[in-house]
């Protein structure tokens, strides 16, 4: 049988029986992977601790022909993440961001993009930036990863840059300007629109050159929102997130 090796990061874990589970890893080379830990329930198993959520770990695996599903053979932890995740401050949002991985990423999506985003969310959520911001930086990254993000600089309909002030069409696909809107619900002001740019290059470290200058909790909601729209699903996990409700 083949075999491989990858760097990922645990997604989720559900049980299969009383022996086994089923795991979701998102790895940096073969994107969102499906695969089965043998023996992982038992109290005495091989793999201790290595599936907790969000666990960065080497994970060995084999495969049969025409299996979509790998099995996890042994595996090592290279960095826990267990004492940020289940902060109650913290453990929410990431429930979130596991099921919106799980829900919009296509198994094996060769983008390291994804990867190295998890990985800037989770090292700058120990060094201090603040959950609610890093949510919103990682919703308008997965849209853009997803092809799925507006230009928050030009008029879907009339095509005018620059707008002062813009109101996101009700299917989510671009925004409008005061001459083309119609009954929108959400609006983006000018910051707003900027901010959703700057994302582009910056990483979220620099968050307080947006204090108080955007409201994170409209613009959480917009996007979760869009999310929503494109998977055509409710996100379990968001009614657990204050800014959304």
């Amino acid at each position: 049988m083949p075999q491989g090796f990858v760097r990922a990061f645990v997604l989720g874990s559900l049980p299969i029986n009383e022996q086994d589970k089923f795991i979701y890893l998102l790895s940096q080379e073969k994107g969102l992977l499906k695969a089965i830990a043998p023996g992982s329930l038992k109290v005495k198993n091989r793999f201790g601790s290595l599936f907790e959520l969000f666990t960065k770990g080497e994970f060995f695996y084999y495969w049969k022909e025409n299996k979509e599903i790998i099995t996890i053979s042994k595996g090592e932890i290279i960095n826990s993440y267990f004492s940020t995740i289940s902060n109650p401050e913290n453990i929410f949002y990431f429930y979130l961001i596991s099921e919106i991985l799980l829900k919009s990423l296509p198994s094996n999506q060769k983008d390291k993009r994804v990867f190295k985003l998890m990985e800037s969310i989770l090292n700058n959520r120990i060094e201090g930036v603040e959950m609610n911001f890093l949510l919103l930086y990682f919703l308008v990254w997965i849209l853009r990863i997803e092809g799925m993000m507006f230009n928050p600089l030009i008029c879907y309909n009339c095509f005018l840059k620059n707008t002062n002030k813009a109101w996101v069409k009700n299917n989510f696909r671009g925004i409008l300007c005061i001459k083309c809107k119609t009954n929108e619900k959400f609006t983006l002001d000018t910051e707003e629109l900027k901010y959703i740019k700057w994302t582009e290059k910056n990483s979220p470290k620099n968050f307080s050159t947006w204090k108080n200058k955007i409201d994170i909790n409209k613009m959480i909601k917009l996007f979760v929102k869009k999310i929503e729209f494109h998977i055509e699903c409710t996100l379990k996990s968001s009614r657990y997130i204050t800014e959304l409700n």
